[in-house]
């Protein structure tokens, strides 16, 4: 790395460093030989909260002339969670002040402070320290000066010291400083600073500004650099702008030696009329050789490369909520070229998915991309929706033919009873519009009223019989083919029967805080009879449009394990838990007469008689052990036949296994993923993962990593090859301060499959 570059990693490692910097305070315990309280009215010196000192101490005596308290032996003043520990103090009525001598500790919560000598004003927050040196818990941070004064309610003048969040008499590692002042509602100005590991001085920088506001403030975060054969040397620094209390920014330059300079943006809002969201965009001129890039499997597409991507959910008028999805990319290889830092995917899928619990909608390996707005209004037994689809199509050969969905409006009315009659009702319908280039288009009327019958034969069965009838009206644009009329038409109708029943025992049993296991099965059949519909000419806009047509018999078990955990919470209260150990789902179809070729609603046979069998295994005991099975066996569809096996193993102690399969007959997916994490001695990981496609005959993606862990730092090292692409990245993570570089799991702090 460059001096220039180190130069800037540095300053980025103070800026969060100070930003945690404020005053705190000191456990100790004393035993009292004498107590008195005194009766302070005003604030107290940690805080805004009123309240009573009371003052513990060897001996007290008290000057009623010079209303002074002094204190010997033991000392200890508390208020509520504030505490102030000496050998030694006097406390001034008149001034309100407090001088302490000898061991002198204050606490407030988890965070503290000590010196040996210390004045403190009691009403106006502010006092001084000689040699002193805090604690800040939430970062388990330490800050040492020669003197510290608290100059104001958030100002510090600080001289002579360090930070550090290793063993302050004994430390790994530290920054020094000769005088530093500190707001924390603004910035801290230091000079003289300077990096230090162990005794030896790696950096020195004779100014610097930090950022340093407990609340949201603008400044740099910490940058990522990284080395590969798509994208040569490639560093990337954000800028945080906090724009208001209800939405900020981030933005992003990033340099990449054979691609030239990307800009990005990170928008996020969480306002009470607008709504919440998050909207990001990178844009790249690219200056890659275009020989260059087909020879690394990615052909030449355009040099404006860009992509956009939001999740937004908002209200409107009338009870209406709002949901956006936002995904435009430039081209088909961008997703596949650009997968580090806030560019790449899985940065931006972790983001929605944290914020919103969802991610993008499309894998990044997608050649189709969906973007979607959906308003809906809900009663208590309706749901009205419109729904606005745009399918953005990077496979040029498809793209005009590409149907869009502008708009599509919906009316469903959920369960409901009948006023006077054992049955109930739903309905739903739907008016869409179909819009492409090329080829058919036009509109569609569907409504789909159902009528249910539920029975039930004491607790042992239940039976519901229903019925369906759908209606569809088409208008077409058959693009000029003038023989076909523009108005067409379909209606079918459907019957279906569920039966089910459950069947449950209860075995006490005493494991650790577990007291009972249940067992429970639950058989069902589905029979469903559809004849073939009454229509004309119609058009193909969805899988709605396919023929319906069934005759067949579903049927299956789902079996479960659950336990009962008793146990005694902090207050020896009992609370009682349930857990899901074990299910298995199987369930075969039965195709009574020959479904149509184009079946699409069950999927599991083109032929009359049986189909293939679904099958679901999980397993999920409290600690060690996650097994998840998933397949559906002989299958003659190729259409049908897929498994998905996932294994993992951890026994927290550092040693983790996983093993992810995953097969699917009518994609090229046959690929198996190992990650192994194994702690060779007390504080030393080795990491790996593999993913071998089965029918390339070649490991695609592979990284080997190693990271050793030393109390208030870590240092990894690790390889990363995804097909003709390499990477090598340094990570230094200082405890309290985060990874000072790496390339890995940009922001989130994470790394791909565990690697450092």
């Amino acid at each position: 790395m460059s001096h220039s570059r180190h130069l800037a990693m540095c300053a980025v490692l103070f800026t969060v460093v100070a930003s945690v910097l404020h005053m705190i305070a000191v456990p100790c315990a004393a035993e009292p030989k004498s107590v008195t309280t005194l009766g302070f009215s005003r604030e107290s010196f940690l805080g805004t909260v009123q309240g009573t000192w009371r003052i513990e101490a060897g001996s007290i005596a008290y000057d009623q002339s010079k209303q002074v308290y002094t204190a010997e032996g033991g000392v200890r003043i508390t208020s509520h969670e504030r505490v102030i520990q000496a050998d030694w103090a006097t406390v001034d009525m008149e001034k309100r002040q407090a001088e302490l001598r000898g061991h002198v500790f204050l606490q407030y919560g988890r965070n503290w402070l000590k010196g040996e000598y210390v004045l403190w004003n009691l009403d106006m927050e502010t006092g001084w320290l000689d040699g002193g040196l805090i604690y800040f818990a939430e970062n388990q941070l330490y800050a040492e000066g020669k003197y510290i004064t608290k100059i104001g309610p958030h100002q510090f003048e600080m001289k002579e010291g360090f930070l550090t969040s290793c063993d302050p008499a004994n430390s790994d590692w530290k920054i020094k400083y000769d005088e530093m002042n500190v707001n924390l509602n603004g910035f801290a100005w230091a000079t003289h600073t300077s990096f230090w590991i162990r005794d030896f001085p790696v950096f020195y920088s004779p100014y610097i500004a930090l950022p340093v506001d407990q609340r949201r403030q603008s400044g740099f975060l910490l940058p990522w650099a990284g080395y590969s054969k798509l994208d040569g040397a490639d560093f990337e620094i954000p800028f945080y702008w906090a724009m208001r209390g209800d939405m900020d920014a981030t933005l992003f330059a990033r340099y990449m030696e054979k691609r030239g300079f990307m800009a990005g943006a990170e928008y996020r809002i969480n306002h009470r009329t607008w709504g919440e969201g998050v909207w990001a965009v990178n844009y790249l001129r690219d200056q890659a050789d275009k020989d260059f890039l087909f020879d690394q499997g990615y052909p030449f597409q355009t040099r404006d490369r860009y992509w956009v991507r939001a999740r937004h959910n908002f209200d409107l008028p009338g009870e209406i909520e709002a949901r956006l999805n936002l995904d435009y990319v430039s081209d088909r290889n961008f997703l596949q070229e650009f997968t580090k830092g806030s560019v790449s995917y899985d940065y931006s899928n972790k983001v929605f998915r944290d914020y919103f619990g969802r991610g993008i909608l499309d894998d990044k390996t997608s050649l189709t991309r969906e973007s979607a707005l959906y308003l809906d209004k809900r009663t208590e037994s309706t749901l009205v929706g419109l729904d606005i689809r745009y399918w953005e199509q990077l496979d040029d050969s498809r793209d005009e033919f590409t149907f869009e969905r502008l708009p599509a409006v919906s009316f469903n009315v959920i369960p409901s009873w009948i006023e006077r009659l054992p049955v109930y009702y739903t309905f739903d319908s739907s008016l869409v519009n179909y819009w492409r280039r090329e080829g058919y288009k036009g509109d569609r009327l569907d409504v789909y009223p159902r009528v249910h019958y539920p029975m039930h034969y004491k607790n042992y069965i239940d039976i519901e019989p229903s019925v369906g009838m759908r209606a569809s009206s088409y208008w077409v644009d058959w693009g000029g083919d003038s023989s076909l009329n523009q108005l067409q038409g379909r209606f079918l109708t459907d019957v279906r029967m569920d039966m089910s029943t459950r069947l449950n025992r209860v075995y006490p049993i005493k494991i650790g805080d577990y007291v009972a296991l249940e067992h429970a099965i639950r058989p069902e059949v589905v029979y469903e009879y559809v004849p073939e519909a009454i229509q004309g000419d119609i058009p193909r806009f969805d899988r709605l449009d396919q023929d319906q047509a069934r005759n067949a018999l579903r049927y299956g078990f789902t079996t479960f394990l659950t336990a009962k955990e008793v146990r005694q919470d902090s207050e020896g209260n009992s609370v009682t838990s349930y857990r899901e150990f074990a299910r298995l789902k199987l369930y075969q179809l039965f195709n009574i007469e020959d479904p149509p070729p184009d079946e699409a609603f069950f999927n599991f046979g083109e032929e009359q008689g049986f189909t293939s069998v679904g099958m679901r295994i999980d397993l999920m005991p409290k600690r060690y052990l996650t097994l998840s099975y998933d397949a559906n066996l002989y299958s003659d569809s190729p259409n049908g036949y897929h498994q998905d096996f996932l294994l993992t193993l951890d026994d927290g102690k550092g040693h983790a296994v996983r093993f992810d399969y995953q097969f699917r007959e009518d994609m090229p997916v046959n690929e198996l993923t190992t990650e192994i994490v194994f702690k060779t001695f007390s504080n030393l990981y080795l990491n790996t993962y593999h993913d071998y496609s089965f029918d390339q005959g070649t490991i695609y993606k592979q990284g080997y990593g190693i990271k050793y862990l030393r109390g208030c730092w870590a240092l990894g090292v690790a390889f990363e090859k995804e097909d003709n692409d390499e990477r090598v990245i340094v990570s230094l993570n200082l405890l309290g301060l985060g990874n000072l570089v790496g390339s890995f799991g940009y922001k989130t702090g994470e790394s791909p499959s565990g690697l450092p």
